[in-house]
């Protein structure tokens, strides 16, 4: 079952951890909208990244370039529901 996860990323290093996840094969994605010209990360220093729980390991994620962590609540990862990336992704404005 995929589901959504929460990552912590390095200080200005969304865009770096997104392309070091995809080239293992995750899918990533961080929210940003163009403000002003400039494109900027909405949810700086956080990115989401879904993984298959029966298929996909936890583990290479944390040692991945421009990776800090997996945002956690006590023990357990902090997943977040498929809506609320849909929503987002409806409504961030790049253009």
């Amino acid at each position: 079952m995929k589901n959504w996860y929460l990552i912590k990323t390095k200080p200005r290093q969304e865009k770096k951890a997104k392309q070091h996840l995809e080239n293992q094969g995750y899918v990533a994605f961080y929210p940003s909208a163009k403000i002003n010209n400039r494109l900027v990360v909405l949810f700086p220093g956080y990115l989401f990244v879904q993984l298959n729980e029966k298929t996909q390991k936890f583990s290479p994620i944390n040692s991945t370039k421009g990776v800090s962590y997996f945002v956690k609540f006590g023990l357990n990862f902090a997943k977040v529901p498929t809506s609320v990336i849909k929503f987002i992704k409806n409504n961030q404005q790049i253009t």
